[in-house]
């Protein structure tokens, strides 16, 4: 009876340790948004571990936190952000939906919270969408500008040339925002299925569905045939000469892209796995490399995620029969 009694006190200790840290991590990401990777995916294991309300404290001092940071549109941008997406990760996971639209819905939601948070308060205000941003951007250019003008030792046919790349850069800018956040709201969509899962890997009685080596992750075909609808309806827009035209464009671009880049490097770790001799140095060393030369090497790892979105490269390999002299 009494390590019975000892080990349900162990656990009820446990439950709360986890609560508190969960809420913790709430109010660091106020001030820190990076942390939004790593939050929901605490709240909803706290929620797996003990019941599904509980999820509700760690929102709720949240909540008191943010609106007392934010303004109220933002503040309530930042809870759809936070408290959404534990709540679609936790029923998702949970009820053993596909990971590929687990990650697809947490990026929608983040993305949601995320727009509303930077969008809606010009919207509400009458200066436009992203007007806080643009401006913050012009003031940052305006900074360079004058660093530039006051550089007595700088030659003017540079200084001029600067000026044109700052100017076609400050209007450049709002259209690369959607597209941003797209890549912001995918990362933490990702990252939060990851550290859930992480989170839960020691404990079998959550059930949670099957995840396959980073090697083997694939596209579903539904996925590609909606890319491929957001591709013809971006060209269609942009030979309408449509105002937003470039800057719905950048985000399918980017909506595209994404997948199909992480299918690649997918791709490229099937093969460093598949040559069997030094796995872990040559993952090192490819990985270094990409991230060294991400700039260059984005595009042929789309390509390669395309291609093997069209001909299955690596089911093709696993099922030819081995080699014979």
């Amino acid at each position: 009876m009494e390590n019975s009694s000892l080990k349900q006190e162990n656990a009820q200790h446990r439950v709360w340790l986890i609560l508190a840290i969960s809420a913790a991590a709430g109010l660091v990401a106020i001030w820190i948004p990076v942390g939004l990777i790593i939050v929901p995916a605490l709240w909803a294991y706290a929620g797996a571990r003990t019941k599904p309300v509980w999820m509700a404290l760690p929102a709720v001092i949240y909540a008191v936190g943010v609106f007392s940071f934010y303004t109220a549109v933002a503040a309530i941008g930042m809870i759809v952000c936070v408290a959404g997406t534990t709540a679609v990760l936790y029923y998702m996971q949970t009820k053993r939906v596909s990971n590929t639209y687990t990650a697809l819905t947490l990026a929608g939601v983040f993305l949601l919270g995320l727009y509303i948070s930077v969008a809606l308060p010009g919207v509400m205000s009458g200066d436009g969408a992203f007007a806080a941003i643009v401006s913050a951007l012009d003031e940052m250019i305006d900074f360079y500008r004058q660093a530039l003008s006051q550089a007595g030792a700088a030659n003017a046919e540079y200084v001029s040339m600067a000026n044109t790349y700052l100017d076609a850069l400050s209007d450049a800018m709002p259209s690369y925002i959607v597209p941003a956040l797209c890549i912001f709201a995918g990362a933490l969509g990702l990252g939060n299925l990851l550290f859930f899962r992480l989170f839960c890997k020691k404990h079998s009685e959550i059930a949670l569905p099957p995840m396959r080596a980073f090697r083997y992750w694939s596209l579903p075909r539904s996925m590609m045939f909606g890319l491929l609808l957001l591709l013809v309806g971006s060209l269609v827009l942009e030979w309408s000469g449509w105002t937003f035209a470039d800057s719905f464009g950048n985000t399918v671009n980017v909506l595209v892209g994404m997948p199909l880049l992480l299918q690649g490097l997918c791709v490229i770790d099937f093969l460093i796995v598949r040559k069997k001799k030094s796995v872990s140095t040559r993952r090192a060393i490819i990985y270094t490399a990409i991230g060294i030369l991400f700039s260059i090497a984005q595009m042929p790892l789309i390509l390669i995620g395309c291609f093997e979105q069209i001909f299955h490269f690596r089911i093709r390999v696993q099922t030819m029969p081995p080699r014979t002299m």
